[in-house]
């Protein structure tokens, strides 16, 4: 593995991928602590949740996930997606310096003058690290810089002034306590104990707000972490079940298919991605 540098970025490549001809494809509601993505939609559409927030996307639309941004990816069934993607980590850089774009920057860049020489990039990208000729990771890497520096053009780096964010709404609180306990066995009785609050009003207010109650929430945010294990690891299934609080392997095969459609081996099977080694 080598580490380039190009102006004052330097980054580490870990994976490469494409999504083209799958109408049904879906990553359900997850998120990387540990790396960086960027989406670039060549043609197609799809409806992305990031960080809560909705966005339906199409051809020309290019998506930055920040590490640590939970988010969720959805192919229209009518017009499937046609996306090249990489992940990837950013070297020696502070913890608050450690971002693609700046925080307060929305996660998707419509149709700017960049697209074209990105999704360029964004192909040699992917068919470097898949082919994986003589000299394909230092080429592999010099794109990869130059996709995040046209993306940091195209936001720019300016400065707004912070603005004091209002304490969390009692649901907000609720989504956040799930997100940071999803792996343990949450029911609503649990959840009314914890905020001191009616859990069928807990159900009520979390369905209103993000149109799912929060034990469907919970289980959504498992199989999203086990669609990025599937793709990103080796791991055994049966080592993905339990890591995500499932004691019984059958019954987490079970409801990985009625969320995504597939069973663990199949899902890992139609969404291999080019790894390096970490």
């Amino acid at each position: 593995m080598m580490d380039i540098e190009v102006g004052t970025i330097q980054s580490r490549l870990l994976y490469t991928g494409k999504v083209c001809d799958a109408p049904d494809w879906n990553f359900p509601s997850h998120k990387h602590d540990d790396l960086h993505e960027i989406l670039v939609v060549c043609d197609g559409k799809g409806t992305f949740i990031i960080g809560g927030i909705s966005y339906s996307v199409g051809g020309g639309d290019i998506l930055v996930y920040n590490k640590g941004v939970l988010h969720e990816e959805q192919s229209s069934s009518d017009s499937p997606l046609f996306t090249y993607y990489c992940g990837f980590t950013l070297q020696e850089v502070l913890p608050e310096e450690d971002w693609v774009i700046p925080s307060d920057q929305k996660p998707v860049i419509r149709s700017s003058r960049i697209f074209p020489e990105t999704a360029a990039l964004m192909k040699m990208l992917f068919d470097e690290s898949s082919v994986k000729e003589e000299g394909h990771e230092p080429i592999s890497h010099y794109l990869l810089n130059s996709i995040i520096l046209l993306i940091r053009r195209a936001v720019g780096h300016q400065r707004q002034d912070k603005v004091e964010e209002s304490a969390p709404s009692l649901v907000a609180q609720i989504k956040d306590y799930i997100d940071r306990n999803f792996t343990q066995s949450i029911t609503l009785k649990d959840l009314g104990r914890q905020f001191h609050v009616n859990p069928y009003y807990i159900s009520h207010i979390f369905k209103d707000n993000y149109q799912i109650s929060p034990i469907n929430y919970a289980i959504h945010r498992r199989i999203g972490e086990a669609t990025r294990l599937l793709v990103s690891t080796e791991m055994k299934v049966w080592e993905i079940a339990k890591l995500l609080g499932y004691d019984n392997p059958n019954y987490f095969s079970i409801i990985f298919r009625r969320v995504t459609g597939l069973s663990p081996n199949q899902f890992r099977e139609s969404n291999q991605q080019n790894l390096f080694p970490r």
